[in-house]
């Protein structure tokens, strides 16, 4: 996902070729708020000598993200937070040999603390309207934490307590700003976001995947 990122990077690069020595400079803060979708989360987990993939279905959840940067007219350069706290409804298993399913259950129903830092690159396309569609890349890190909980995998409990961990993170991007004045700016996004994988008392997760629909507002200064 790595080398992903910097044939992305290249690409978007190309965009910007104009000088932008010549452009205006500004800072901006923006806030806004997420509906955040977790993709199918898929992991497995080995329990007497036998192997079984996991899957778990996570609630969608309501997240905020603020971000502070530096834009020069077309191009722009942020630093963002981002937290949502999405909870697992239930987890599904089968035996990974025989694709046979089993018997899966979660006590209690925990919560995942998502907290995401990204370095963020936009490419603005500048227009006489309101309207000025944009897309973007970014990479950081997400600290996901489960909250403790108890996982029955075809009658054997799994305890999973869990300190938290740091994963590479990066997401693209696209949306389009609405020029309320000349330091304000309505946005909306769509936002796909991809961690690496992980793993925690037994059980390996795949990476986790989610597309975030966004809006908030940015201030120009």
């Amino acid at each position: 996902m790595k080398n992903y990122f910097i044939g992305a990077s290249l690409l978007i690069s190309s965009f910007i070729a104009p000088s932008i020595a010549e452009e205006s400079k500004n800072f901006y803060f923006s806030i806004g708020g997420a509906q955040t979708f977790i993709h199918g989360a898929e992991g497995d987990a080995t329990i007497g000598g036998v192997n079984y993939n996991l899957d778990f279905d996570i609630e969608s959840d309501l997240g905020y993200e603020i971000e502070v940067g530096y834009q020069s007219d077309f191009l722009r350069f942020g630093f963002s937070y981002g937290k949502t706290e999405p909870k697992q409804d239930n987890i599904s298993a089968e035996i990974a040999a025989t694709g046979v399913g089993v018997v899966g259950s979660i006590d209690p129903k925990p919560s995942y603390d998502v907290e995401s830092i990204m370095f963020n690159m936009y490419r603005h396309f500048l227009n006489e309207s309101k309207f000025t569609p944009y897309v973007g890349i970014g990479v950081g890190r997400t600290t996901i934490k489960l909250q403790p909980y108890t996982t029955t995998i075809d009658g054997t409990d799994i305890v999973v307590t869990d300190d938290g961990r740091n994963l590479f993170t990066w997401d693209i991007k696209g949306g389009v700003t609405y020029s309320l004045s000349e330091n304000t700016d309505l946005y909306g996004e769509v936002v796909y976001l991809e961690t690496d994988s992980f793993d925690e008392d037994g059980i390996n997760y795949d990476a986790i995947t989610s597309t975030n629909l966004m809006a908030g507002i940015k201030f120009n200064f």
